[in-house]
């Protein structure tokens, strides 16, 4: 059976985390107390949130519709089944008449048009998955998938050029580098060339060229290692690393840079030059939120925060000028 512990997971209380009051206006500092970069967008509260706080779920963008699956909420780590959707051009939250199949944590999802497939996760007897399975958003419907060929948890799932690249992760015997491609056209899964250094609670992003790779539980902790994979030439690339090592973070692509956001810290990255640079923070400090782009905007969505371990409701949105 596999310990939580081992990769930083953990489970946190139901409850509504204190201190989720947005900045003053005018206020030079955020909610935590880290002074705001001057000259970059803010994160906003956006309310009324989720309607179940949770951390550890699946987030899918399907037109301007952001679907939340599954996760896990309370100091038990209960899995959850309910599925929330957030209607980002009219704020509003609905919770669907469908569920996802099984209970599981730990997890990512990713849309190919109206469809969202899931893969892997951490079951309710707290196992590495192989489970496999698409969801309709037209017709509400689950279909089974061919296993994912290893069953894991804490690892990501990305959409590439029509493909989907699921990536490290905890495995039955600990840290897997193993990439897993499935092609939704064909409905086949193929090889990638393993991580150089496998971890999980790590994050991916595609940038429409490569996929970076941020940060991860590394040994015993948080990492701020960044790699990037090329699914052209099938190969590994070591990029600068992160200001901070983060694990179970928020990361996005939005206008030509990679963005990460974990507890107080926030930067963002210029693929063109390889430079970080200081971003503003969540307005609630947290980890294992869905964090995701929708046209000029970002989405920060629950997540545990920091101390004390609390799972939220809580968004907030980053708006580009």
């Amino acid at each position: 059976m596999t310990v939580l512990a081992l990769v930083g997971l953990g489970a946190c209380s139901s409850e509504q985390a204190p201190g989720t009051a947005a900045s003053p206006a005018g206020s030079t500092t955020s909610a935590s107390g880290t002074p705001f970069v001057q000259g970059m967008p803010r994160f906003e509260l956006r309310p009324p949130g989720l309607e179940t706080p949770r951390d550890d779920f699946g987030t899918a963008l399907v037109d301007d519709e952001v679907w939340i699956m599954g996760g896990m909420t309370g100091e038990r780590g209960t899995r959850l089944r309910s599925i929330e959707v957030l209607d980002t051009t009219t704020n509003s939250w609905r919770t669907v008449e469908q569920t996802v199949p099984k209970g599981l944590a730990s997890f990512e999802t990713a849309a190919v048009g109206d469809r969202i497939y899931l893969f892997g996760g951490l079951d309710k007897n707290s196992e590495a998955t192989d489970f496999s399975a698409v969801f309709d958003t037209s017709t509400g419907t689950w279909r089974n998938l061919p296993a994912l060929p290893h069953a894991r948890y804490a690892h990501t799932v990305t959409q590439h050029g029509g493909r989907i690249f699921v990536i490290g992760g905890e495995g039955v015997g600990g840290p897997t580098p193993e990439v897993d491609i499935f092609d939704p056209a064909t409905g086949q899964w193929s090889s990638g060339t393993p991580m150089p250094q496998a971890r999980g609670s790590h994050d991916t992003v595609s940038t429409g060229e490569v996929l970076y790779v941020l940060g991860g539980w590394l040994d015993a902790g948080p990492t701020d290692m960044v790699q990037t994979y090329d699914p052209g030439r099938d190969s590994w690339d070591e990029a600068d690393p992160l200001p901070e090592p983060v694990s179970r973070a928020g990361a996005t692509f939005l206008d030509g840079r990679v963005w990460v956001s974990y507890h107080t810290f926030s930067a963002v990255l210029d693929p063109s030059s390889g430079s970080w640079s200081p971003a503003n923070p969540l307005s609630v400090s947290r980890h294992g939120l869905g964090y995701i782009a929708v046209e000029d905007r970002i989405y920060g969505i629950g997540g545990c925060t920091e101390w004390p371990l609390r799972d939220v409701r809580t968004v907030d949105v980053l708006q580009l000028p």
